[in-house]
């Protein structure tokens, strides 16, 4: 499978990539600076530029079998450039037959199946005081997503960690007492790329943690 991925060079992207090619994909990854990936493998290519190069997305999409988005402000902008930049990249996979997306969000990324409770006012309310601008971004880009027709799955973890990776995870939504607090970045790069086939969580936003409960 050759897979696009954007966000690549953050953390949890770097981990993405070198589990995707460890299983064998074929990865372009999509950066405004290629040099912070740091991976040299031959199945790997990249496209440099910005996420208001439409052009470029293009050619970063085109080929592709799916997409894995790792979007995120890095620090606070004015506006709302990751949704933006990911309406550009949902343009490019309708022009090249691209189905499939996997993205990651935030848990201030509201879902339909979330319960009102406490917990879900409490993660709301300190994203939109102490971090609108990522806030309003974040919203947007998942509304972005949600009014696509991609076969698209939003991963929402509340906190993500530098812990190992188990492969373990709890799936739910705020509020039904099934997640925890924090999800391994390696743990999330792991559950993105298992979503690629599956379709057990397509047009879906879950809530993804550390397992709470060991497995039997």
């Amino acid at each position: 499978m050759r897979i696009a991925v954007f966000g690549g060079t953050g953390a949890t992207g770097v981990l993405l990539i070198n589990q995707a090619l460890d299983r064998g994909h074929s990865v372009t990854a999509y950066a405004r600076h290629p040099e912070k990936l740091g991976i040299d493998d031959d199945r790997l290519t990249v496209v440099a530029g910005e996420l208001s190069d439409a052009a470029a997305i293009d050619r970063a999409v085109k080929g592709s079998d799916a997409v894995i988005s790792l979007l995120g402000q890095g620090r606070p902008v004015k506006g709302t450039p990751i949704a933006l930049g990911t309406r550009a990249i949902l343009a490019a996979m309708d022009t090249s037959g691209v189905r499939r997306i996997v993205a990651v969000a935030t848990a201030s990324a509201p879902d339909p199946r979330d319960k009102q409770g406490l917990r879900t006012r409490f993660f709301v309310g300190i994203s939109k005081r102490f971090m609108r601008p990522a806030y309003d971004d974040v919203v947007a880009t998942a509304q972005a997503i949600r009014e696509s027709d991609r076969y698209w799955t939003i991963v929402r973890p509340p906190f993500l960690t530098n812990g190992r990776l188990t492969g373990q995870v709890s799936v739910g939504y705020l509020g039904d007492g099934v997640t925890g607090t924090y999800l391994s970045r390696a743990n999330a790069a792991d559950f993105m790329l298992k979503q690629l086939r599956s379709d057990t969580h397509v047009r879906k936003a879950p809530i993804v943690t550390n397992a709470t409960r060991p497995s039997r």
